[in-house]
């Protein structure tokens, strides 16, 4: 009867809810257009592109453009036939695509809670979590432009949930969208696609393994028990058991042999303005991205502080080699763009100027911030079986290494896989982590909205953004 009220409660909270955030995501919407109707820092490449595409010249491409054109031919599909292709419609679509992240953030977070955790999820604290992903802030801000960013994660969470429901050709054809989308979104494709071997090579384990075994190294030594084993019974059985994984992973494998081919085709991942984003090694992205996915997640992660202390004192010896390591990377691989060192228009400009490269001993004195996020961001998805928590952290290093800008927006996709990965929250993790998002949304658009200033060589004004 509990659990029945409480669903009750929860259906009357959702549906007062929905039409409270939409209508305020709506008016919010309305009001940053207002303030902000000519184009905005890449909105100058994507608009243009897309009208040419409205306009039916598909062969005109502008060269400084890096991604691929999928959410200019998702445009035109949906507005070109309305005669709608102008600046305000075409952000619309972002809009739209911030209300679709809440609902398949939604689905997904039931799946998972069904499928994957012993503790089942109270219903709030799904809608909860939903809408805490649906603002997340570097996501957010984009509802009101023309990036690439919302259509992004609307392909890739869209991708998730259908393999979670094990339709897999449709999540691989989805994925292969994302990939038209952004490029780099094939790292997801390739995600699911070793989860899903995974899967089934788990299956095929014979002896049941238990949860203490399955998130430890244990679990990687039944697996390989398996494909030895495999290989012991004759290579034709071992052939046979081959060929059944890829007849399995057909659909994912057809997508990343596809963009092998366009690697291969287009001599790289990036299309237009290739210098501008030179593949790099620059290591530092990770220690930047568990400080990014602290400011966020910290009710999620905070909670590791004494299990963090207790590490210190046991393994003393090997995390002072892990300090003395990661102060090594900081020192050699310390890299900047010139995009940061110039764009005053992005958070990032202001941190780096101000604090990174203006203190020449400030980067060492966040060692040891770096060593408390990274345990603290392993420790949360501790619980996972141990090849998924390899492939997380395998995936996040193939998306940020290469990059040499520092973006939030790389950390988009990452930070809100883990938000899926995590275990059950408590309900005032769930309620700091909403305080948390509703502040820095707060902030953002305040700032966004009145600190206003000029280029020489721009008519409008210049505003700042992630």
């Amino acid at each position: 009867m509990a659990n029945r009220s409480s669903f009750k409660v929860t259906q009357c909270i959702q549906k007062v809810s929905v039409p409270l955030v939409c209508s305020s995501v709506v008016t919010l919407f309305i009001y940053l257009n207002r303030i902000q109707p000519y184009y905005y820092i890449d909105e100058v490449f994507h608009i243009p592109q897309t009208l040419q595409y409205c306009d039916g010249n598909f062969t005109q491409w502008d060269p400084k453009i890096t991604t691929l054109p999928g959410l200019y031919l998702i445009a035109t599909v949906i507005l070109s036939p309305l005669k709608l292709c102008n600046i305000f419609y075409m952000r619309c679509i972002n809009l739209l695509g911030t209300f679709l992240n809440f609902y398949l953030s939604l689905f997904i977070i039931k799946q998972i809670s069904i499928t994957h955790w012993m503790q089942r999820w109270n219903e709030w604290e799904k809608l909860a979590t939903a809408y805490n992903i649906m603002f997340f802030p570097p996501l957010f801000f984009w509802h009101f432009l023309y990036y690439t960013d919302v259509v992004s994660v609307n392909a890739i969470l869209l991708m998730l949930l259908l393999h979670l429901h094990k339709k897999f050709t449709m999540a691989a054809f989805v994925g292969l969208l994302s990939v038209i989308i952004r490029q780099t979104n094939i790292i997801w494709v390739v995600f699911v696609t070793m989860e899903r071997i995974f899967d089934l090579l788990g299956h095929k384990t014979s002896k049941s393994v238990s949860h203490e075994h399955n998130s430890s190294a244990i679990y990687l030594r039944l697996l390989w028990k398996k494909i030895t084993e495999e290989i012991s019974h004759g290579w034709t059985s071992f052939v046979k058991f081959i060929i059944h994984l890829c007849v399995q992973l057909f659909p994912y494998v057809v997508v990343c042999l596809t963009f092998v081919v366009f690697i291969v085709w287009n001599k790289g991942i990036v299309v237009g303005d290739k210098i501008a984003h030179i593949p790099t090694i620059h290591i530092p992205q990770l220690l930047y991205f568990s400080v990014f996915l602290f400011c966020f997640s910290w009710p999620y992660m905070i909670v590791n502080w004494k299990d963090y202390i207790k590490f210190i004192r046991k393994r003393w010896i090997f995390t002072g080699s892990i300090l003395v390591l990661l102060t090594v990377i900081v020192h050699f691989n310390t890299l900047v763009h010139p995009y940061v060192l110039a764009d005053n228009r992005h958070y990032v400009f202001y941190f780096w100027n101000k604090f990174m490269g203006k203190y020449r001993l400030f980067k060492y004195l966040l060692v040891p911030l770096y060593s408390f996020t990274l345990y603290t961001m392993l420790h949360g998805i501790k619980h996972l079986r141990v090849v998924t928590q390899i492939n997380y952290i395998f995936m996040v290093s193939a998306v940020l290494i290469p990059q040499l800008l520092i973006e939030p927006r790389y950390f988009i996709m990452p930070y809100i896989l883990y938000r899926f990965l995590i275990g059950k929250p408590k309900a005032w993790q769930i309620i700091a982590e909403s305080m948390t998002t509703l502040i820095v949304n707060f902030l953002q658009f305040y700032i966004f909205a009145n600190k206003v200033f000029y280029w020489s060589d721009q008519l409008h004004p210049q505003r700042i953004s992630w």
